[in-house]
Order: C-alpha cells, then sequence, then structure tokens
C-alpha cells in the first residue's frame, strides 16, 4: 500500500484467542527478514524510489468479538 510517498509492507495476523500472545507477537525475526527481503526485491523490480514501512495488523477473533490493531512502524529493516 502506499502512505503518501511511503510504501506500506503489512503483515496480518489473525487469531482466535491470546492464550499464546497476542497475534503481532508472531511476527518473529525470521517472518521480519523474510518480509524485508520481500520489499527490497519488489522495489529492486518495480524500480521504484519510495522509503518503506513495515506494518502489523492484528486481528483477535473469536465468536464473541473481533479486535483489530493496527501498529504503524512495527519494525525496521535495521531490526
Amino acid at each position: 500500500a502506499l502512505d503518501n510517498d511511503i510504501l506500506v509492507v503489512v503483515e496480518v495476523n489473525t487469531r482466535q484467542t491470546d492464550a499464546f500472545g497476542e497475534p503481532e507477537t508472531f511476527v518473529k525475526k525470521q517472518k521480519q527478514t523474510h518480509l524485508i527481503n520481500a520489499a527490497h526485491e519488489y522495489i529492486i523490480q518495480k524500480e521504484l524510489k519510495h522509503e518503506v514501512r513495515f506494518d502489523i495488523i492484528s486481528i483477535l477473533m473469536n465468536k464473541k468479538q473481533t479486535q483489530v490493531n493496527h501498529i504503524e512502524n512495527a519494525f525496521s529493516t535495521s531490526h
């Protein structure tokens, strides 16, 4: 997605319970590295000059309720 001139890469994680942690806690270092590498390749292939931001959308969804949490700048390439 584009937010003004910033390319936003979004990881969406959904869980039915937070018994083992919030959904965003499942975006571990290895997943972050994969997202960073994918964004890098995309930028090269499309010859883009945008800054990049990595967001996480965390969704807790069960029969009683749905909670959505949008975390901007969840991690960076220096992570």
